[in-house]
């Protein structure tokens, strides 16, 4: 059972998802994949501009086999969306790997010759995430005066002293969710939080609504504040999550300091 609260925004809750994730879309194939002569149908589609996050397929072992290797190589693959889908996919024609490793499993489909595989990105891998999280960026103890780069040196490309921290690089994490479902499951949000290291409430023996205050006040303003943004995807949903910590951290400070992130009794409780 899904629990639906009003968040401080006046907006019902978006994560509505559930459990399991079901990778291929409830009315059939959203389109097909060619390489090297074979095709494969495609059950779900999610991609990050060009790069793939998400991919279902369904066909013959073999055939699937040459298609991601296509795809592996670094070899662009043509996708073709079923007729009824073309208008509602807003993603590329030609699909990507992107730079980071997938996790990839493959099921034999009973009664059938056929087989599913799916492949994710290594972000988009909930596990993977928690077990190896980012390294935390090396912050400086200086005030912003003092760390602040004029904009004439940015714009000359200038180099950060030696010594000084290089800027960190932000991975972005990719939330899964199912097609007939406007959200994707809370906890699949905050699990890919916690793989981000964003501090929240995980729970409140006293007041066990806080923590799901805190999960759709972080989605709803992430969502507004291009910390979460929706992907083009068929058969799926998906988000992609910012890495960048150093945003989420600012706006759970913001969300404690203003009361819409609770954390501990008022004096007058």
């Amino acid at each position: 059972m899904t629990t639906s609260i009003i968040s401080s925004t006046g907006q019902a809750t978006l994560l509505d998802g559930t459990l399991p994730l079901r990778p291929f879309h409830p009315d059939g194939f959203v389109g097909a994949l060619s390489a090297d002569g074979q095709q494969v149908r495609v059950a779900a589609l999610a991609c990050d501009g060009e790069c793939l996050v998400a991919l279902g397929l369904v066909g013959f072992d073999t055939s699937i086999g040459v298609v991601l290797a296509r795809l592996w190589s670094s070899t662009a693959v043509q996708f073709e969306p079923a007729s009824e889908w073309q208008a509602a996919w807003h993603g590329p024609d030609l699909l990507k790997r992107s730079g980071e490793r997938y996790k990839q499993r493959v099921a034999h489909l009973e009664g059938t010759r056929e087989v599913h595989a799916l492949a994710l990105v290594r972000t988009a891998h909930l596990t993977e995430g928690i077990l190896h999280p980012p390294d935390l960026p090396q912050m400086q103890e200086q005030s912003e005066a003092t760390t602040a780069q004029p904009v004439r040196e940015q714009q000359e490309g200038s180099q950060p002293p030696a010594g000084q921290p290089k800027p960190p690089v932000w991975v972005p994490r990719y939330v899964l969710g199912n097609w007939d479902e406007s959200g994707p499951h809370q906890q699949s949000f905050l699990g890919h939080l916690y793989a981000l290291r964003v501090l929240f409430l995980h729970r409140d023996e006293k007041h066990p609504a806080w923590p799901l205050l805190w999960a759709e006040e972080l989605w709803q303003r992430g969502l507004s504040r291009s910390l979460v943004t929706p992907l083009a995807a068929l058969g799926i949903r998906a988000w992609r999550l910012s890495g960048d910590l150093v945003a989420w951290s600012a706006l759970v400070g913001e969300g404690v300091r203003a009361g819409w992130l609770p954390w501990q009794e008022s004096d007058k409780e």
